[in-house]
């Protein structure tokens, strides 16, 4: 009875989050349209089953009791969903090629005869998909040379992979026993929603808790090429490491302060003023904030995601990509707009820009216009 009511609870939440995606697409944030559909399927799915059993309705209509061909439509989705989760750049022509073989055996059971489901047919198309969303993942884990800016997201995107992946293994082993099994008992599928519904819960969970899954993945360097300010990951809401004995006593004395400091830090970060005349470190922030530099130089040790020098510079690359979207470079240099942003030399502006945006100002701008044609 828990499963069953969590297995309803999971589908509509399933729905609930496929909705929120829907609505919050906007032309600069590149929605993964696959994980739409898993959610669509997944909740309806778990939903439909779930009122079939608590007896709210008699009839079926959960999709692969009524054709379980569609079950080859499936296959292909998970791996485009971790193909657009990790490479980004969506090819929707190439994609379509991977619908070609579950269109026909659909059509095939509908119009001419029942699809004979064959066991070792669909073990090696699944296969072969497996193994393909694992080389994916081992690229992910791989992939060297990545800017701060996609660093920042980087644990999020690969625990999110992670997770989605033992949802595909769970599917992949389920599907091939239920095949091969001689005696294919509704209660296996029904049984199979169930407890997978507990892994839903937490892959919705992680859902909530980092809403970038929601509003676009992966939006990185897509959404700043579209002249869009960057909202790095910069401040933790706790602290990121064991407080160290020789900081106890002074964490202790300001914990009910920390919020309200990081709040005022980050309301500079947001003043055209301040980040056109101080650079952000502790020193300057003590005496625009009037606070002890020692409370500050904690603060970052412990709820900063980047060292102080790092965060400096990225404020700085912040400032100058608000500036590059206000057209200060159609009127004049990059050496000048390095300056504007309190740098000390085109070199040191260009090697920050580069570390953090992950292209030079140069191809930065050429990406930038190239968007603007479209």
């Amino acid at each position: 009875m828990f499963l069953d009511v969590l297995s309803l609870l999971v589908g509509f939440l399933c729905l609930f989050v496929m909705v929120l995606i829907l609505l919050n697409n906007r032309p600069n944030r590149k929605t993964n349209i696959y994980i739409v559909v898993i959610l669509f399927i997944a909740g309806l799915q778990r939903f439909v089953n779930a009122l079939e059993i608590l007896d709210f309705t008699t009839r079926v209509y959960s999709p692969l009791k009524i054709k379980l061909s569609l079950a080859f439509f499936i296959v292909p989705v998970y791996y485009l969903f971790f193909r657009r989760l990790i490479l980004v750049k969506p090819n929707t022509k190439t994609e379509l090629y991977h619908f070609i073989l579950p269109t026909v055996i659909l059509i095939i059971d509908i119009v001419i005869f029942p699809f004979h489901l064959y066991n070792l047919f669909y073990l090696g198309f699944s296969l072969s998909y497996l193994v393909a969303i694992l080389l994916l993942i081992y690229k992910m884990i791989n992939t060297k040379n990545r800017s701060l800016l996609e660093e920042g997201y980087y644990k999020t995107i690969r625990s999110w992979a992670f997770l989605m992946l033992t949802i595909t293994f769970s599917l992949f082993i389920f599907s091939n026993y239920f095949l091969f099994s001689e005696n294919r008992s509704p209660n296996l599928l029904l049984n199979f929603y169930r407890f997978s519904s507990l892994l839903w819960l937490v892959a919705l969970i992680y859902i909530f808790k980092n809403p970038i899954l929601i509003f676009g993945e992966k939006v990185l360097l897509n959404s700043i090429k579209s002249n869009e300010p960057q909202r790095f990951l910069i401040w933790s809401q706790k602290p990121l490491k064991a407080i160290e004995e020789k900081d106890k006593t002074l964490y202790t004395n300001i914990l009910n302060n920390i919020d309200t400091i990081v709040t005022h830090i980050q309301d500079l970060q947001k003043s055209l003023t301040a980040l056109s005349t101080i650079s952000f470190t502790p020193v300057t922030l003590s005496k625009e904030l009037k606070v002890p530099k020692s409370h500050l130089d904690l603060i970052f040790k412990y709820y900063c995601h980047y060292s102080v020098n790092d965060y400096s510079n990225l404020v700085k690359i912040n400032y100058a990509i608000m500036l590059i979207n206000d057209g200060h470079l159609e009127r004049y240099t990059i050496e000048h707009l390095g300056t504007a942003c309190l740098f000390n030399s085109r070199f040191t502006f260009s090697k920050n820009f580069k570390k953090f945006i992950g292209v030079s100002v140069s191809d930065y701008l050429d990406n930038a216009s190239e968007i603007h044609t479209i």
